[in-house]
């Protein structure tokens, strides 16, 4: 089972974002703390409030215990996650199996023969169309930017994964000038 949430960070209150600051351990409370922005603060705050409900409502569990990978992923011992943020945007999706999600505002890319981290066959996707090129690449980037949450990897690592390969199962939507990508390996996503 796949549940996303998605949410701004105008949808939290003060008192929202103060207490769940104070539910979170030292490790993550750190991470939040060395952010230079109050918006990024909030940004990270918001999407643990999304985790903790949606394990409130998926396992009827009132906390999470969160270790991180070597590569910093966040990780809970009885289900997957993955959140991820985009100018004033959250989204949040938990999962029985591996999971990953990403949110990317479409900004204008400039066209170029080959794009960093993306593989020639990527690049040719992405230059196929001209007049949508910036929405192709930011698609082709989510789904990288997905799959690397989902397998736990670093964003230098993305150049190694295709996402026209059939071990990723993507669904991607546009909606307000955003990109939104879910991946699963072997999982259909409804």
């Amino acid at each position: 089972m796949i549940k996303l949430h998605s949410a701004k960070i105008y949808d939290f209150t003060q008192a929202d974002y103060a207490k769940m600051y104070s539910l979170l351990d030292c490790a993550i409370k750190e991470k939040i703390d060395k952010k230079h922005s109050e918006k990024d603060k909030q940004l990270s705050l918001a999407g643990y409030i999304l985790l903790w409900r949606m394990v409130k409502e998926m396992y009827n569990k009132d906390t999470v215990k969160i270790t991180f990978n070597e590569h910093g992923k966040p990780l809970c011992d009885f289900c997957f996650f993955s959140i991820s943020h985009s100018v004033d945007r959250i989204v949040c999706a938990v999962s029985d199996a591996p999971i990953g999600v990403d949110i990317q505002q479409i900004r204008e890319i400039k066209q170029r023969e080959n794009y960093k981290l993306l593989s020639s066959k990527e690049s040719i996707y992405v230059n196929e169309k001209t007049q949508n090129l910036s929405g192709r690449y930011i698609e082709v980037f989510s789904k990288k930017e997905a799959a690397i949450k989902m397998l736990g990897l670093s964003l230098g690592d993305g150049a190694s994964i295709d996402v026209f390969s059939k071990k990723y199962n993507f669904k991607t939507e546009y909606f307000d000038n955003f990109v939104q990508t879910i991946c699963t390996q072997n999982v259909s996503i409804v």
